[in-house]
């Protein structure tokens, strides 16, 4: 398993064109707000793809996800587009976007957050303090998801095959809380599980400082998602390794291959565990106790 999996991540590789790429933390022009976050070199990604390479033209994306978009505002907030709010609709067709401003200085936590069934999920949640995250209707949330996605298609949704052949882009799922846990538990009637991080607040506003930038990167790059080297388990554990110090990282890479440690999210989760990096109690939302989850209680 371990043989194929490495031959795997080289094959994939080959499908792959490096591109250089500029720290996006100056783009969102964070380096202006009221803390401090320093720049850190993000690592080199997959290759540009045209959105509609091997596509069936009739076929859509998937309605449940869009690209999240980051744009600077003043005083050191950043507008998120594209988020998704609300219940699952009927249809499964017309979920609801809006726009969401953030406040990375009211970032009050950051939470490891993952799935286990098919392949697996990892993807992150914030919690804010009061206004730290305003709807472009001027109401406040308490927690929203981010996550790194394929962005499938209409009507078969992710596909393991189709991720190994390179034909997702990579964008960023963001959704409230309430939103992403409704489409997951009460449709999907599946769990997640959470896990809080052992990291200060210096290290939780820089992480999502770092999370922006990486949205605004993502979007302009217009990376492909990768199974191995750039989805959705690798883009958190790069994330967190850069506000971690160097003896607690998962390596992204052995040997100059791809790690299976820092690419499936049971590992990852793993491993993180062992160095201390999650704290050891596990919360878990499921249909058995949606209606009573807070996920700003855990």
């Amino acid at each position: 398993m371990k043989r194929l999996f490495l031959t795997l991540s080289a094959l994939a590789a080959l499908f792959s064109v490096s591109s250089a790429q500029n720290t996006a933390l100056s783009q969102l022009g964070l380096e202006e707000a009221s803390f401090s976050i320093p720049e850190a070199q993000l690592p080199d990604r997959g290759g540009a793809i045209d959105y509609t390479l091997g596509w069936d033209a009739e076929a859509p994306f998937t309605y449940a996800q869009n690209p999240a978009s980051a744009t600077p505002g003043e005083n050191g907030t950043v507008t998120l587009g594209n988020v998704r709010f609300g219940r699952t609709p009927a249809d499964h067709k017309t979920y609801a976007w809006g726009g969401v401003t953030v406040n990375p200085a009211l970032v009050e936590k950051a939470i490891y957050a993952y799935k286990t069934f098919g392949t697996g999920h990892t993807f992150l949640v914030f919690t804010f303090k009061e206004g730290g995250a305003v709807t472009d209707k001027g109401e406040n949330l308490r927690a929203m998801t981010f996550g790194a996605e394929g962005w499938s298609r209409e009507p078969k949704g992710y596909n393991i095959t189709h991720a190994l052949a390179g034909k997702y882009p990579l964008i960023w799922l963001v959704t409230t809380f309430e939103s992403y846990a409704d489409y997951t538990v009460n449709y999907k009637q599946k769990e997640i599980f959470f896990r809080n991080m052992n990291i200060g607040p210096d290290q939780t506003r820089r992480l999502f400082g770092l999370l922006l930038a990486r949205i605004d990167e993502t979007n302009r790059n217009k990376e492909t998602y990768d199974l191995f080297s750039n989805s959705c388990t690798n883009n958190p554990v790069n994330l967190i390794n850069q506000v971690i110090p160097e003896d607690r990282r998962i390596s992204l890479e052995v040997v100059g291959l791809a790690n299976p440690n820092a690419a499936i999210p049971k590992y990852a989760v793993k491993k993180f565990s062992e160095k201390g990096v999650l704290l050891p109690e596990t919360f878990r939302v499921g249909p058995d106790n949606y209606a009573a989850f807070d996920i700003t209680k855990i």
